[in-house]
């Protein structure tokens, strides 16, 4: 398994843990009534030092695991690789945007009083985990299609 390959292993666990620890716990405290904007905050803040940790401890594991030279080389079909990932990555992330600005609108016009007394405290509080569901799912995918192009061309 390559370098690049071990890496995306490990970018596509940690982003599905945490992401999905985050976004469940959020929906508990939403069920709840426990969710205010601090709490979410903090949360947010907790999980991204978690994914910042976790990456860096999988990419000095990794590039401890193979030859040293692998770690720096990117060959063209590596390159592909990497192209043709983030280029559904883009898709995912663009769809996913334009879906969510397309529900804040429907939801802004049909739905004005759901949104409470606080309606700018609760609006950002939804486009904000609306666009971390988005960046969250785009790199999951990209990492998801570098792994399964890297397994069938290699």
């Amino acid at each position: 398994m390559s370098f690049k390959e071990k890496l995306s292993w490990s970018a596509l666990v940690t982003i599905v843990l945490v992401w999905g620890f985050y976004f469940v716990r959020l929906a508990q405290m939403a069920g709840d009534g426990t969710l205010t904007a601090d709490r979410s905050r903090w949360l947010l803040f907790a999980c991204v030092i978690v994914l910042v940790v976790s990456h860096a401890v999988s990419a000095v594991v990794a590039a401890r695991s193979g030859p040293r030279a692998e770690v720096a080389i990117q060959d063209e079909r590596e390159q592909a690789i990497a192209l043709k990932a983030s280029n559904a990555a883009f898709l995912v992330l663009g769809t996913l945007l334009g879906g969510l600005s397309a529900f804040a609108y429907v939801y802004a016009v049909k739905q004005p009083d759901l949104l409470g007394t606080e309606p700018l405290s609760t609006a950002a509080l939804i486009a904000v985990n609306g666009v971390v569901l988005a960046l969250a799912l785009a790199e999951a995918i990209r990492h998801l299609v570098s792994v399964v192009l890297s397994r069938r061309v290699g």
